[in-house]
């Protein structure tokens, strides 16, 4: 893996899923992004010379983190875009994605997970006091 290290891996038949926290929910959206990203590029190094940009309008939280981490995995797909840094801005329920990082060559990759999506099964999005915590699963 990376050198993000902030999130947890869970185990799951078949699939895989990660739990991070976040002091807020666009941390947490920020962390979930990078975590899957980490994911699906294994040891491969990314930098952060390039940026791509998209918004989601969503009031619900959970559709909107699963539509952007979808967006975020259709961006590595089709666009062959490595993720290792972003930032998310919430204001009046519009999400601005920033992403940076870089393309890459799919060959190069050599140990990264390929997630064919991103589920609502076991999604958890938790407010507590000091944090938010989220859980995704991936279908891989």
């Amino acid at each position: 893996m990376s050198s993000f290290d902030d999130y947890e891996i869970i185990q799951h038949t078949a699939d895989i899923g990660i739990k991070v926290k976040g002091r807020t929910f666009p941390k947490a959206i920020e962390k979930s992004i990078l975590a899957m990203s980490d994911l699906m590029l294994g040891n491969m190094k990314i930098g952060s010379s390039e940026e791509k940009e998209f918004i989601i309008e969503e009031n619900d939280l959970e559709i909107a983190l699963v539509s952007i981490l979808e967006e975020v995995l259709y961006i590595f797909e089709h666009h062959k875009f490595g993720v290792s840094l972003c930032s998310v801005n919430i204001k009046n329920n519009k999400y601005r994605v920033h992403l940076k990082g870089e393309h890459y060559d799919p060959g190069e990759i050599t140990d990264g997970t390929e997630i064919k999506a991103v589920t609502y099964h076991q999604l958890k999005i938790k407010r507590n006091p000091d944090n938010w915590i989220v859980s995704v699963i991936f279908d891989i």
